[in-house]
């Protein structure tokens, strides 16, 4: 058989498009029923429109946008009802996750964790709504790869991406995110003392307080 030529990596093209442009979304740059135009993405990024053809569709795999006929692609509109839904998703999966996470993480997950509960200490006594945000995604996102379980991390990713973007569409106060952060670090305890049901018993309750917490501020 004659030898192949090389192939130029170009699918690290379409990683960097598509984190380029989940980033934006999930940021607000790219708000809630933004269209998402090929032509003058591609122009913006300066790249093809082949790699952000494929970016789109691997964002609607993810929820974060939405492809509609003859209207083509625009950042999806996470409505109450969904943020409602997805949490009780998360309460079901992140508790499961917790509880994996206590039996299985190792000494550099629990250290990884610690170091974003000091970040968000910093970003709720600064009253940083955005890095509320960033923090939240990132400590839930290290429980979940603690568990070494890559099907449930797919999960959470996308779950989190979607409550994340929709919430942004619902003001929160610092005493919620004071209280958040206060059921991190006991779940963050439960997991450090390596007590499965504590962890899955403080994570299942932070997230029903955020469901709750949500449905008073929607309701």
């Amino acid at each position: 058989m004659a030898g192949l030529p090389a192939l130029k990596p170009a699918e690290r093209i379409v990683d960097s498009v598509h984190a380029a442009l989940r980033a934006a979304i999930l940021d607000g740059e790219l708000p809630p029923g933004q269209p998402l135009s090929v032509p003058d993405l591609s122009r913006q990024l300066e790249v093809s429109r082949s790699p952000v053809r494929e970016a789109l569709l691997a964002l609607v795999a993810e929820g974060l946008a939405v492809e509609l006929p003859r209207r083509g692609v625009s950042v999806v509109e996470v409505a109450a009802s969904d943020l409602l839904e997805i949490h009780e998703v998360r309460e079901a999966v992140e508790a499961q996750a917790a509880r994996l996470c206590a039996e299985r993480a190792n000494d550099a997950v629990l250290r990884d964790l610690a170091d974003i509960l000091v970040r968000q200490r910093a970003v709720v006594e600064g009253d940083d709504a955005a890095g509320w945000f960033r923090t939240n995604a990132e400590f839930h996102g290290a429980i979940a790869a603690g568990t070494g379980n890559r099907r449930l991390s797919e999960v959470l990713l996308v779950l989190e991406a979607q409550m994340r973007l929709g919430l942004q569409q619902v003001s929160s106060d610092r005493e919620q995110r004071r209280r958040g952060l206060a059921e991190h670090q006991a779940v963050l305890d439960a997991i450090t003392a390596r007590e499965p049901d504590a962890a899955e018993r403080t994570m299942r309750d932070h997230i029903r307080h955020t469901k709750q917490a949500l449905a008073r501020r929607l309701g």
